[in-house]
């Protein structure tokens, strides 16, 4: 049924073609001739702006030219004129271009160009330079305030560096929590791209089948109608060369017109350049005797700050010692867990082998740390074994005694101070295996 469908639209289309192509008519209108006046009025930001080209064109010819004046005013005459589409263009080298296209001129209408500035005029300039001479002032005093508000950014370092630390936590699980929303997105994306696959590749293939039956049938109407659009633009082509035979004589005026026009244009652009540079100059001169009293409370601030930075590594130094003992805090309550996970780590760095790769260097070195403090672990731990061998010793001496039993609440004493040394012991071997194991962990 569908297919029917499609063959009946083809067959009207094709009807349609053989009915809009039988007939072509070609109707060459003449325009009357008529002098005409007109007015550009050129401004930029309401003000008017004086030098700017404006330049008349029709047909890729120009037919009128002139200059803005010192109100932003030009009347251009044009000498024959008949309502054919014109373009108005107004060009200025500190301005960007504007053009009005396509359009019928109207005799005594006003024509209102507004453009945006390119480069800057002398008055913006000396305006702007004020401007910037009051921004550095601002700066110095607000460079003053600094210098006063470094002497107490101290005592808000803390707080806002244990502010940071729970701040990236949150974004961290955050972002474990937008990537896995994303991938589930994702993969719903992928299979609805993949039904929308499908039903695009079905829909090519009913669409290609109507395309061959339409490209059967307008095959057959193309040649001749080609044929008649060939002739119809030869006709036009010989009208239009016959007009513009007719023009040419008048032509001459234009270009002169527009010669004219430039000519004025540029001396005017190049008085403004002039008055420009001047501006720019004097410009200049105040601003650097702005920086000059800027960069002097500017070294004052500097002064400060270096006090202000000198007290903050001193605060940094203490956090640091603070952090190191909540750290120790921290490592203790953890401890029963440690070995779990670093099981569980050592999994992991196993799989990730290949990914790590580019670490190897950094690793190596951490390596190597690791080696020069386990050394010296090995180390404590020769002078502990020693004084473990030392106990043992005592340790039999004491059991021998015992068997004789003689002095035995003596003997009893004797072995409790053994006993107290073996438990002090065991806290130094317990101490010394919680080194190794901070140790361990940070190297990874």
């Amino acid at each position: 049924m569908k297919k029917s469908f499609i063959f009946a639209s083809v067959l009207f289309c094709t009807s349609a073609v053989f009915a809009n192509h039988t007939i072509t008519t070609t109707r060459i209108e003449q325009n009357a001739k008529e002098a005409i006046t007109l007015t550009v009025n050129v401004t930029c930001d309401g003000k008017p702006v004086k030098g700017a080209l404006i330049r008349i064109t029709a047909g890729g010819m120009a037919i009128g030219a002139g200059s803005s004046d010192e109100t932003g005013k030009t009347t251009i005459n044009i000498p024959t004129y008949g309502k054919q589409l014109a373009t108005i263009q107004v060009s200025h080298s500190m301005y960007k271009d504007q053009k009005l296209s396509d359009i019928v001129l109207e005799n005594g209408k006003a024509y209102d160009f507004i453009l945006k500035r390119k480069t800057e005029t002398a008055e913006a300039i000396t305006t702007e330079s004020q401007e910037k001479v009051e921004k550095i002032e601002d700066k110095t005093i607000k460079s003053q305030e600094k210098t006063n508000q470094y002497e107490k950014d101290a005592e808000k370092i803390a707080t806002e560096k244990e502010q940071a630390v729970k701040s990236q936590e949150q974004l961290k699980k955050e972002r474990e929590e937008a990537e896995r929303i994303a991938a589930e997105k994702k993969k719903a994306a992928e299979e609805k791209q993949a039904d929308a696959d499908k039903q695009k590749e079905s829909a090519d293939k009913t669409r290609t089948e109507a395309e061959k039956i339409k490209q059967e049938a307008d095959s057959k109407t193309a040649d001749e109608a080609k044929r008649r659009e060939e002739e119809a633009k030869q006709r036009q082509q010989e009208e239009a060369e016959r007009l513009k035979a007719i023009e040419s004589s008048k032509l001459t005026d234009a270009k002169a017109a527009e010669e004219k026009a430039k000519q004025e244009a540029a001396q005017k652009q190049k008085d403004q350049e002039k008055e420009k540079s001047e501006a720019e100059k004097k410009a200049k001169e105040q601003e650097e005797k702005a920086k000059a009293e800027k960069k002097a409370q500017e070294e004052k601030e500097e002064a400060a700050k270096e006090k202000a930075e000198k007290e903050k590594e001193a605060l940094k130094a203490e956090e640091k010692q603070a952090e190191k003992e909540e750290e120790a805090k921290k490592e203790a309550e953890k401890e029963a867990k440690e070995a779990e996970k670093q099981e569980k780590e050592a999994e992991k760095d196993a799989k990730e082998a290949e990914k790590d790769a580019k670490e190897a260097a950094e690793e190596k070195e951490a390596a190597e740390e690791l080696k020069e403090k386990l050394a010296k672990y090995d180390e404590e731990q020769k002078e502990i074994d020693e004084e473990r061998k030392e106990l043992k010793k005592e340790q039999k001496k004491l059991d021998d005694k015992v068997k004789k039993g003689k002095k035995l609440d003596k003997l009893k004493e004797e072995q409790e101070k053994l006993n107290e040394k073996n438990k002090k012991l065991d806290e130094k071997q317990e101490k010394l295996d919680d080194k190794r194991k901070k140790a361990i962990k940070k190297s990874k």
